[in-house]
């Protein structure tokens, strides 16, 4: 084998992966602080784009807060403080994000009542306070120094938060102030008064103390008198030597005005929106602690410590680490062969098992950073056409020419999945006019269930549970694996079980009656499983309340919504296969038929005009949603009569699409944690932060590598899950003459060998070829490791 042939895609996105693992292990901190990104999040940051105030720390994601959430940090048991409220004092922009987090509490509070003078908002409906502004522009004032030595009393009660801030009065008012000097005084008087704070036994200040930094300044808007004495330099500074200090100053509020100018009128005081921003940012500094829900998805990672791994994960890693060690003593358990897989199948579930562990460290730990995703439409549009050169790129004949040929279909699904994968990253589902037709793409997908397995029941008349087996396995190994790794819930991965569901009711419709599938009375059948559906789900009448008894606990509205939304089309797929099968061969003679097929291919473009301007003029997606069941056969329908609309066109496809189509369904759901993060709330960071599209290519590389092992692995296990054991010979998938044998085997493994152990006697039971015994076993398994692991 040649050194071309043994670099695969897989194994250069190992060794990609292996290289930006060493890279995250050698920027790693043990501090919590630093990798929980608490110490980054006051240092520095970004805004995501040039327009939007849309802040993004350094490698961690946030939360937007609210007022629930205000409530729920500030009246914490946790908290150590008396008080239940925030404190700011210091000048007008210390103010200003006095008002931002007001508004929080009370949106109606105005923001210019009140000048120079001390303010204080309540929680609403309470005598409590929630927070209070003490205008102190020199932070020498008796409450500021009484707040520093921590002398509460009843009228000055400790407070959770404390905000301090000064500079801009300093140099504005140098001659009363003492100018730098003056202000360098008091902040080493700061310095002094928060170390006493943290000694033993001394009252803490409160639970959380920051300091403001002075807000840089756009000279051009000053005013003629703030220009002469607000000096840029000087304000750098006078913020450099509260860094050098070790003041805990939010250094980050520096970055966010200084990168937009705009948002300044004055040239001094910001937009009540940066300001917002700002505030949000000191709020998930003080309070994630406290509103942050440890379970996944975990979609904010800033001042965020991951919960350590259940012990479910702990013993698939045990699991992981055995099938290792049975793959380097493979050679040595031939006589148990019915129970320990072949070397083939065990590295394939090595495999299976180290990539599942790799997207746990990606996406359940500190090591790999995340980022917010943000929808930017040039980038999204970049993507697409990117991918629609690499398809054109790769266009090639195919071996044979076919109406939905397996070319055709795995090319489908590929395009569409590149498509999804972009729209996921992007976070384009807030965009209706992108949302709209992607909800299409998922009906495309149904579409080809219907008619896929509608075809094969048709022509094999293969009804058995075997097939039937091997398909809901194959759809819903990774699924379940992932599932139980991450801590998630099976439904998340909402494509595996609504296909599955829809294989299960084609079969159930095919299966009912079979020699009617070969009359007239197939439509009828159709149509009754249709309507039974569509009353199941309409009159919610699936079997959630069972699985709720047994623990299994899936979001009914959910999936109902999943469900509902696409009910008609795997019909409309089921149809039309019927409608070739059975009329196919009439059709080609009819004497119209050239004439229907010239005209289809003008009437399918003017039926994707008709869709798209209908979708893009409903007011929202919410709206859509509700017409999306009817409408979706519609463009399903027409690219269908495009995609065929002659030879050329059925006898050729994209080998870069049909590749992508191979693994469809393992782009889809390890794309939660592998591709994205956060259960594709998040964009997983593999290189740095700040380098988004080189970021970006490397994760699609290892993350479409790692999907091929995936696919590979998921279809070894299958076959390995559905093989028999009663006979005498190994399950695997290579024949046991193949596997490495030692020359010097010793003898008493040769008569191991011709007198297996009880076990395997046992396993060799013809019972255990059972698949209905299969099933009930490892649902079994399933419904107790729901219960009884963490």
């Amino acid at each position: 084998m040649t050194l071309k042939e043994r670099v695969t895609v897989t194994t250069a996105a190992v060794a990609v992966l292996a290289v930006a693992t060493l890279y995250a292990l050698a920027r790693f901190s043990g501090s919590s602080r630093i990798h929980n990104h608490c110490q980054v999040l006051q240092r520095s940051g970004w805004w995501v784009d040039n327009t939007s105030l849309v802040w993004q720390p350094q490698g961690c994601t946030q939360r937007q807060y609210t007022y629930d959430d205000v409530v729920r940090c500030m009246k914490s048991p946790r908290s150590n403080s008396v008080g239940q409220y925030a404190l700011f004092i210091g000048d007008s922009t210390v103010r200003n994000k006095f008002f931002a987090w007001a508004r929080l509490v009370d949106a109606d509070i105005d923001g210019d009542a009140k000048v120079h003078s001390d303010i204080t908002v309540r929680w609403p409906g309470e005598a409590g306070i929630a927070a209070q502004f003490v205008w102190d522009p020199y932070l020498t004032g008796e409450v500021t120094q009484q707040v520093l030595r921590g002398a509460y009393n009843e009228t000055l009660e400790q407070p959770r938060l404390v905000l301090l801030g000064a500079g801009a009065w300093h140099l504005r008012y140098a001659n009363e102030s003492g100018g730098i000097v003056g202000w360098r005084r008091t902040m080493d008087g700061v310095v002094q008064r928060l170390a006493e704070s943290r000694r033993t036994g001394a009252t803490p200040i409160a639970d959380h103390v920051y300091i403001s930094p002075v807000v840089p300044v756009v000279v051009d808007k000053l005013t003629p008198e703030r220009r002469a004495t607000l000096d840029p330099a000087a304000i750098t500074w006078m913020n450099a030597y509260m860094q050098a200090a070790e003041l805990p100053v939010f250094s980050s509020w520096t970055d966010m005005a200084r990168a937009r100018p705009l948002e300044t009128a004055d040239g001094l005081h910001y937009s009540a929106g940066l300001e917002r921003a700002a505030v949000n940012v000191l709020l998930n500094r003080v309070c994630n602690r406290d509103t942050i829900d440890p379970h996944p998805p975990m979609r904010t990672t800033c001042c965020f410590e991951y919960p350590a791994p259940g012990s479910f994960v702990r013993w698939y890693a045990v699991a992981t680490l055995s099938a290792l060690a049975l793959l380097v003593t493979s050679a040595r358990w031939t006589s148990v062969a019915c129970i320990v897989p072949s070397a083939a199948t065990l590295r394939q579930l090595l495999v299976f098992g180290s990539i599942l562990l790799i997207m746990f460290v990606c996406d359940r730990t500190p090591l790999f950073e995340k980022l917010h995703k943000h929808f930017v439409a040039w980038v999204f549009t970049a993507m697409l056409a990117l991918a629609t050169v690499g398809g054109a790129a790769t266009w090639s004949a195919d071996k044979t020419e076919a109406f939905l040929g397996r070319a055709q279909t795995d090319e489908w699904k590929g395009w569409m999945q590149i498509v999804i994968l972009a729209y996921h990253a992007m976070n384009a589902s807030g965009v209706s006019g992108i949302y709209n037709p992607v909800r299409v793409l998922v009906a495309m997908y149904l579409f080809m269930t219907g008619y896929g397995h509608c075809c094969f029941f048709y022509a094999k008349r293969d009804y058995g549970l075997r097939r039937l087996t091997a398909v809901l396995l194959r759809t819903n190994v990774l699924a379940v694996a992932l599932a139980y790794v991450m801590g998630t819930s099976y439904m998340d991965y909402y494509f595996a079980p609504l296909s599955s569901a829809w294989v299960l009711i084609v079969w159930a419709t095919m299966r009912v009656a079979p020699a009617a599938n070969y009359t007239h009375m197939a439509w009828a059948k159709l149509a009754a499983s249709a309507v039974v559906m569509c009353l199941v789900n309409g009159l919610h009448l699936w079997p959630f309340a069972l699985l709720d008894r047994l623990g299994v606990v899936w979001s009914a509205r959910e999936w109902e919504f999943r469900f509902g939304t696409d009910i008609y089309i795997v019909y409309v797929g089921m149809a039309v296969a019927l409608a070739r099968l059975q009329y196919g061969s009439q059709l080609l003679v009819h004497p119209r038929w050239p004439q229907i097929v010239r005209w289809s291919v003008p009437a399918s473009i003017l039926g994707l005009v008709l869709y798209f301007y209908f979708e893009l003029t409903r007011a929202s997606k919410f709206e859509y949603n509700k017409w999306h069941p009817y409408v979706s056969p519609l463009p399903v329908l027409c690219f269908v009569v495009l995609r065929n609309a002659n030879g050329y066109l059925r006898s050729h496809s994209s080998a870069m699409f049909r590749a992508a189509g191979l693994i469809s369904l393992e782009l889809f759901i390890a794309q939660f944690h592998l591709f994205l993060a956060a259960d594709t709330k998040a964009i997983l960071v593999l290189v740095d932060s700040r380098l988004w599209f080189v970021n970006f290519g490397v994760i699609a590389f290892v993350f479409v590598g790692l999907c091929q092992a995936l696919g590979s692995a998921s279809a070894t296990i299958t076959v390995w899950l559905m093989a028999k054991v009663s006979v005498d010979a190994p399950v695997a998938d290579i024949p046991m003459s193949e596997l490495p044998v030692a020359a010097d085997r010793p003898r008493a493994l040769d008569r191991l060998a011709s007198d297996p152990p009880l076990l395997a006697r046992m396993a060799r039971l013809p019972i255990f070829d059972s698949l209905p015994l299969r099933w009930a076993i490892g649902l079994t398994a399933l419904v107790l490791l729901n219960n009884y692991y963490d």
